[in-house]
């Protein structure tokens, strides 16, 4: 087995914002953020970064791809927050139904977010075994490029892991400095006995570097994978592990598929803030109770006039806290973690 030796070139660390795009009128509310603040640069290895891809409607199964020629900071969501018209068309629509039909769409969506983790279950694990059997400079520049591109991590644990890398990168630099004593030996067939004494010595402590280098690499996965981020360091480098993986922008890749989740799981918690069949219940009924007498109908349509005001200023509250909570990529993924938690042990039962 041989190993390619780390380049390592002076780059500073970037924290670019997770972005997607957005949906049609009853879509979600899509996470973004301004750019966090970077940790000390520090030696990495050079990675050929991707745009991410898209992300499908959030209430219906299609979806577009983003060109992979786009920006990746206009993809990301690194330019300036704006806000979502698509997010208040479909509150407005949702409010619009019926408590009944508000109660079918909410089931629909947990629906569609369920089966969407299950898919994203079986990539995970099949992305996962690949990702175990490659080589360990491939694995360090993966992680690198992870940690340039996720909002899930600190700065302080960017900077731990960019130690462990970093640790990495020094074994790898040393196998390359004994490989290269090794070539300036005599072939064994024309080495004196001294000299086939040192190549022996040599191989031993290439397969001993070669150990550490593994057991480095490794730790670097484990502590990547503690902050709650396997899925993102799959989705991230899925093209990289998988030559025959869907390309970048497609419905079908891993980070699509978490972009989708995402998205549902945003349009769920407004559906759900706004969903109330019981008061919804008790204003048609009182309609209906008051309606006999012209003073009583009056008022009550003062009161109607009053809720829908109420509700107008309670769906723009709404509306500006998941505003406010864009890009809070963190809570997205442990979210997503739990459901994937929940998947794998439903189905180890």
């Amino acid at each position: 087995m041989t190993t390619t030796k780390l380049v390592a070139t002076p780059v500073a660390s970037k924290v670019p914002a997770v972005a997607r795009s957005t949906t049609p009128a009853a879509s979600a509310a899509v996470a973004r953020a301004e750019p966090t603040a970077t940790p000390p640069a520090a030696p990495t290895v050079a990675f050929q970064g991707a745009a991410p891809p898209a992300k499908a409607d959030a209430l219906r199964p299609q979806g577009a791809p983003v060109s992979t020629s786009a920006d990746p900071n206009a993809l990301w969501g690194a330019a300036e927050r704006r806000p979502n018209p698509e997010l208040r068309a479909a509150m407005t629509e949702f409010r619009a139904l019926s408590p009944e039909a508000q109660k079918a769409k909410i089931d629909e969506l947990k629906g569609r977010q369920d089966a969407l983790a299950k898919k994203m279950l079986v990539r995970i694990e099949q992305l996962d075994a690949r990702y175990k059997t490659m080589r360990n400079v491939s694995k360090g520049e993966m992680l690198r490029e992870l940690a340039g591109k996720t909002e899930a991590m600190s700065p302080e644990q960017k900077q731990h892991l960019d130690g462990l890398l970093d640790k990495a990168d020094g074994i790898a630099r040393q196998i390359e400095a004994l490989k290269a004593d090794a070539a300036r030996l005599p072939d064994s067939k024309v080495a004196t006995p001294e000299q086939r004494l040192e190549r022996q010595e040599l191989a031993r402590k290439i397969r001993n570097a070669r150990s550490r280098l593994s057991e480095a690499t490794k730790a670097a996965t484990t502590y990547v994978d503690s902050l709650g981020l396997r899925t993102e360091r799959l989705a991230v480098n899925e093209q990289a592990i998988d030559p025959n993986a869907p390309p970048k922008g497609s419905p079908k890749s891993l980070w699509s598929m978490m972009a989708e989740w995402f998205d549902l799981g945003s349009t769920l918690k407004a559906f759900v803030a706004i969903f109330s069949p019981s008061l919804e219940t008790s204003v048609t009924k009182t309609a209906r109770e008051d309606s006999r007498k012209l003073d009583e109908r009056r008022a009550l349509d003062e009161k109607r006039h009053q809720r829908r005001e109420d509700l107008r200023q309670s769906d723009e509250r709404l509306f500006q806290l998941l505003q406010g909570q864009r890009g809070d990529h963190k809570a997205q993924v442990e979210a997503l973690n739990q459901a994937l938690a929940m998947l794998r042990r439903t189905s180890a039962t």
